[in-house]
């Protein structure tokens, strides 16, 4: 039966493109099981929350065979996305850390832990996961050294030059505008302070050659992840946006071929997987199979990432202030 207030709950939500009515009613964390926003519930502090899409270079790829081990698949991917980031920082125990749009702070855990920085300073627009956030800081141990508050990265609460490094990790393309945070970012790190982010646009400009539907199509399905309009830049609108921000040397190292094909597979099978869990019965693991196959031999072209959001490319984005 058609849902009319649900269809126009999925329209504000695509014109509001707000990322703190979608991380707290909408998407939770893409692990296993993939609970809901209210869902997440902390007892060690150790369970995995996280949201990012994963870094599966060096990672076993989900496929048909091992469709049952996804949520541990996942996870390994998406902490190596949070080891990927603080490489290409060359993040130090001198280092003092700003982590902007930390989700329910998996990074922050992991870089305290096995970097061990001076201290690590985390912002989020979304008061619940600031809370589940803060609950897991304290529970490992991590008070500290790790201090995570409600903010926004377009409006950093903290003065000129105290931070090292600025990390977003998959946040970048949710704040309004991606510019501002830039500026931002600028203003609050030290001279030598570094940059590094992993975000999604596109390689060229895939925009200015579609029609109108397709174009509203795309606009349609980015507004529903928190992705405005302002944040649609193609690589070298990226670089041209560091240096007005005031940035030098900055770099986008695509990483999208270890990224999007692989979890795409990856979600098939974290979603068939969950909906047989939570519904036994409604869903076979023969089926779940089929569908991990079939979301394995797509073309690149095809994956939702480019067919929704029109965002060929996924990259490490990295700078340094002079």
């Amino acid at each position: 039966m058609f849902d009319v207030m649900q269809v126009a709950r999925q329209l504000k939500s695509a014109v509001l493109a707000d990322p703190e009515r979608f991380y707290s009613n909408e998407t939770g964390a893409w692990v296993a099981g993939l609970p809901r926003p209210q869902e997440i519930r902390v007892v060690t502090g150790r369970e995995p929350f996280w949201i990012n899409l994963g870094y599966w270079r060096d990672v076993e790829r989900v496929d048909e065979t091992n469709c049952e081990r996804v949520g541990d698949l996942f996870k390994a991917a998406q902490a190596q996305m949070a080891h990927l980031l603080a490489r290409t920082a060359r993040l130090s125990e001198r280092d003092v850390v700003l982590d902007c749009g930390f989700g329910y702070a998996d990074q922050d855990i992991l870089w305290a832990e096995e970097y061990r920085p001076a201290r690590i300073v985390g912002i989020n627009v979304t008061p619940n996961q600031v809370r589940v956030g803060k609950e897991r800081v304290k529970l490992t141990g991590l008070e500290d050294r790790v201090r995570l508050e409600v903010g926004s990265a377009t409006q950093i609460p903290f003065g000129d030059g105290e931070f090292d490094v600025v990390f977003a990790l998959e946040s970048a393309m949710h704040f309004r505008t991606r510019g501002d945070f830039l500026r931002e970012a600028f203003r609050v790190l030290r001279p030598g302070g570094r940059l590094v982010m992993a975000d999604m646009c596109q390689k060229t400009d895939r925009e200015s050659g579609a029609g109108l539907r397709r174009r509203l199509r795309h606009r349609y399905w980015r507004g529903r992840i928190a992705f405005p309009e302002a944040n649609v830049w193609t690589t070298q609108r990226y670089l041209t946006e560091l240096n007005i921000a005031g940035f030098h040397q900055g770099k986008l190292e695509s990483i999208a071929s270890d990224v999007y094909p692989a979890v795409n597979t990856a979600l098939a099978a974290l979603r068939g997987m969950t909906a047989a869990e939570r519904e036994p019965g409604s869903v076979t693991v023969a089926k779940v199979r089929e569908d991990v196959r079939r979301a394995r031999q797509m073309e690149f072209e095809q994956l939702q990432w480019l067919t929704l959001f029109n965002c060929d490319e996924y990259a490490v984005v990295s700078a340094e202030k002079p």
